[in-house]
């Protein structure tokens, strides 16, 4: 980062607005999310219609774009931009070559997963699925409105916790490799609905995502990354919930719209 960018990010240390949004992101939104995933856990099988899932997406949607507006927001009243959170091509060939290397590498997993899918027992797929089994999606429209959460959670999420995050952490630590291990660690408990065993993966994947960041300098990249993951964990967990359907497991009603 320039030294004139990290200067202007230091300024934000003392910025109300720069702390609240932060507080946001550490505070607020693990416990919105927590509070969201336990009320639709609470619905049970038979309630979780295709209505309820398109209108978690939708929220989870809404609330994404609504913290990058604001996010925006406070880095115009201080004089930055998206390009200096790393919404920016950066160095244009390396940028384009990790964002190819990086879906190569999702189109290897996604084969691998496949394969395992195919093979796994359907006790093996209720204990993988676990309490996410309801969240994913099982039919055309369900899929669609899946597909838009993952291009949104690919985008707003990098912006947040990798552009906003990471930045102001090290402004303040004076340390980008802290900042990128503070930052997995945040974004690990924003998704503490998945379990201690979901945080723990997702905090994994934040400091990959962060250390990516840090070596091409545009968040492209994670971009693509992200979004491409989530995308696979959807259709993967749609293929072991038709998997079960068909074997009779679980007694999982196919969803509806009403």
């Amino acid at each position: 980062m320039p030294s004139e960018a990290l200067n202007a990010w230091r300024t934000l240390l003392s910025a109300w607005d720069a702390w609240l949004l932060t507080f946001v992101l550490v505070a607020v939104v693990p416990a919105l999310g927590h509070f969201r995933f336990r009320r639709f856990l609470a619905r049970g099988e038979q309630s979780v219609t295709t209505r309820v899932k398109l209108t978690l997406y939708a929220r989870n949607i809404c609330t994404q774009w609504l913290l990058v507006a604001a996010m925006l927001l406070v880095l115009r009243r201080h004089g930055l931009s998206a390009s200096d959170a790393g919404q920016r091509l950066a160095d244009l060939p390396q940028t384009l070559s990790a964002t190819m290397a990086v879906l190569a590498a999702l189109a290897v997993v996604f084969a691998i997963v496949l394969t395992r899918l195919r093979r796994a027992q359907p006790e093996t797929l209720l204990r993988v699925l676990g309490r996410l089994r309801n969240f994913v999606p099982a039919c055309g429209p369900e899929m669609a409105g899946f597909a838009a959460l993952c291009l949104t959670a690919g985008i707003c999420e990098e912006l947040l916790y990798r552009g906003w995050l990471l930045h102001i952490l090290r402004a303040a630590t004076g340390s980008v490799w802290i900042a990128v291990l503070a930052g997995a660690i945040v974004f690990g408990i924003g998704h503490a609905y998945q379990g201690a065993k979901g945080m723990l993966r997702t905090a994994f994947v934040g400091l990959q995502l962060g250390a990516l960041y840090v070596l091409v300098g545009s968040l492209i990249p994670g971009q693509a990354l992200h979004a491409g993951f989530d995308l696979l964990f959807g259709v993967a967990g749609a293929l072991a919930v038709s998997r079960l359907r068909a074997a009779g497991a679980g007694n999982n009603p196919p969803s509806t719209g009403v």
